[in-house]
């Protein structure tokens, strides 16, 4: 370094090192005209662009770095423009079935922060989420996003703030419908029927058919014999008639089930009176109410077959002869197949009856049957075997008609 730069180093550090000179102005004064709300002004409008352009994420960040760094609880309950702001967000999730449930988690936090802050909830975009919240996957997902579990949470922050405001019907049936629908098929029954009541009971829903029917299937198949007979009560409560539901597919399935449970149950008479119903229902031609309901199912139709076998024993033991034969005619009208049992034990009371008439004519309708079934079968071992059974079956229940005729015209000639 030269002999003239150090000199200048020497000189300017000696200039610093002097006494600060302090200078006194007059009429002069500062005033700080920045906004001090402009920061969250400025969020507030890239949230709202955000939401717009339909970037559910980056709306949701932002609003919550906004509800972290700028708002306060009074702001959340009083302030119309963050009520605002908020449905705005919400509305934006909502989008395109809650974009494929994949926003379920922001809308159900948002939710719940604006019954929490007592925030008015818009009733569609509410009943939208929790709706498309729910799917088909396992646990009511989308392919892993959504499900009951926030569907459950959105109802109830929805419900508190239902009952908060005062209003009682914020939920739609549609919504509520999904979600009992939803845990029918995850086998919660005893939850879905706790909320199937709330909708009837306490909000006076009519809640669809199709409900009723997922969750009585739920029940049969998890062997709940009585939450089958609860859901049939629900339904009668929310306005449904048994006489006429079996004009709906889902109302035909209800009864099956009905019918299924009686079986299991013992009832018989609850379960004749369901598919006596399900035959007075109008718009099933050309088949009947009655008849479609017990061949519903595999299920439907074994439960259909075994009341009507255990209801012939029992006016059998009654001697009880023309209720067996009403009942064993209704047994081919339903598409059922009556047993040699039946067949057997009808032709007999009658016979014990001494209603000779009838037990020929049933006698001859057994026959004509056991043909039909001989016809359709394709082992002639079978069919020899068959033949010799029923010959003798038939021969002698011949004979014991015939002594009955017997005594009658004995009877008739003794008293001529």
């Amino acid at each position: 370094m030269s002999e003239n730069s150090i000199l200048m180093f020497l000189f300017l550090s000696s200039l610093f090192q002097a006494d600060t000179v302090k200078v006194k102005l007059s009429g002069v004064s500062f005033v700080d005209a920045s906004d001090k709300d402009f920061d969250r002004k400025f969020l507030t409008d890239a949230i709202v662009n955000k939401c717009e352009r339909g970037h559910w994420k980056s709306a949701t960040r932002g609003l919550r770095k906004l509800q972290k760094n700028f708002l306060t609880t009074e702001d959340l309950v009083n302030d119309s423009d963050v009520h605002s702001l908020y449905a705005t967000v919400l509305d934006a999730c909502s989008k395109n079935r809650l974009h494929g449930a994949r926003a379920s988690e922001p809308a159900r936090k948002i939710l719940e922060i604006m019954a929490e802050s007592n925030m008015p909830i818009p009733s569609k975009i509410a009943n939208d989420c929790v709706s498309n919240c729910v799917g088909f996957g396992p646990g009511g997902t989308h392919e892993g996003f959504g499900g009951i579990d926030p569907a459950l949470a959105m109802l109830n922050a929805i419900e508190s703030s239902c009952s908060d405001t005062g209003e009682t019907t914020f939920v739609t049936s549609e919504a509520y419908g999904k979600v009992v629908e939803a845990l029918a098929e995850e086998g919660v029954v005893e939850e879905a029927i706790m909320l199937l009541r709330a909708m009837v009971v306490e909000h006076s829903f009519t809640p669809t058919l199709s409900t009723f029917s997922a969750l009585s299937s739920a029940a049969v198949a998890n062997d709940m014999n009585e939450s089958v007979l609860q859901v049939m009560t629900l339904a009668k409560a929310a306005g449904y008639e048994l006489d006429s539901v079996a004009s709906a597919d889902a109302g035909r399935t209800l009864l099956a089930d009905g019918v299924i449970i009686a079986e299991r149950l013992n009832n018989l008479a609850l379960g004749l009176r369901l598919l006596s119903a399900a035959q007075k229902a109008e718009g099933c031609l050309p088949d009947r109410g009655d008849d479609l309901v017990a061949s519903s199912s595999v299920a439907a139709q074994r439960a259909s077959t075994i009341i009507h076998r255990r209801a012939i024993l029992a006016a059998v033991e009654n001697d009880d002869w023309k209720l067996a034969v009403r009942i064993l005619d209704m047994m081919p009208k339903r598409s059922l197949t009556p047993a040699t049992s039946c067949w057997r034990n009808v032709v007999t009371v009658c016979a014990k009856q001494k209603k000779s008439r009838k037990a020929t004519a049933l006698l001859l309708d057994w026959v004509r049957s056991e043909e039909y079934n001989l016809c359709n079968l394709h082992d002639e071992a079978d069919a020899n075997c068959l033949i010799s059974t029923f010959n003798h079956r038939v021969l002698y229940y011949s004979i014991v008609l015939l002594g009955h005729i017997m005594e009658r015209r004995k009877g008739r000639e003794a008293t001529s």
